[in-house]
């Protein structure tokens, strides 16, 4: 169990992404074929994210650090969130071309800044073994800045009397209450300092 193998867990999400193209191909008509892909990669992304949330309210950061799995497990799983996402840039690229559409970086810089910051999320976590001040919160923000731009294109999803998207707000109030939960976990380990700080 605490012999995870980085590369066979990529393998599976490549495996797992052209499951979904060669489903579209089957299902889709060719104008459809890389938005239907671009969904359903945007919904493996959000479950791994949900995943590393849950990680990180369950256990909280600073334990994750200190225990050697769950660090391993915790590298794994935004490694995969980058690699998954790499897949559905592609898809999204795809989708805008056949549709003849202009990806513009500039009107979405926020969300280009966001896709540069979690491909690069893997190498700082690999880099760094210490989880410092400043890891910690940069950790925070960008999870929550993550989650806010699945949140935003899972309610994009929502037209009431049209498609209520009832699994996408499912998924929202998912994320809700993982984020709720990481605050939690984060004054818990506040607490936790300051009564270890009083006690030396």
């Amino acid at each position: 169990m605490t012999n995870l193998k980085p590369p066979l867990f990529i393998s599976l999400i490549i495996l797992l992404n052209l499951g979904i193209y060669f489903t579209a191909l089957s299902t889709e008509t060719a104008e459809s074929v890389y938005a239907e892909c671009a969904r359903n990669s945007g919904r493996t992304a959000a479950a791994i994210n949900l995943i590393l949330l849950l990680l990180m309210g369950h256990y909280g950061l600073q334990t994750i650090y200190r225990e050697k799995f769950k660090l391993k497990l915790f590298k794994l799983f935004i490694t995969l969130f980058a690699v998954n996402h790499l897949i559905h840039f592609f898809f999204v690229y795809k989708n805008f071309e056949r549709q003849e559409m202009e990806l513009n970086v500039y009107e979405n810089l926020h969300g280009f800044l966001t896709f540069i910051s979690l491909l690069l999320l893997p190498f700082l976590v690999f880099k760094f073994k210490r989880l410092t001040k400043t890891l910690y919160y940069l950790l925070l923000l960008h999870f929550f800045n993550v989650t806010y731009f699945i949140a935003i294109s899972f309610y994009a999803r929502y037209k009431p009397g049209i498609d209520e998207a009832y699994l996408h707000r499912i998924g929202i109030l998912l994320m809700i209450l993982a984020l709720l939960y990481i605050i939690v976990r984060v004054f818990i380990e506040k607490r936790e300092q300051l009564q270890a700080s009083k006690e030396l």
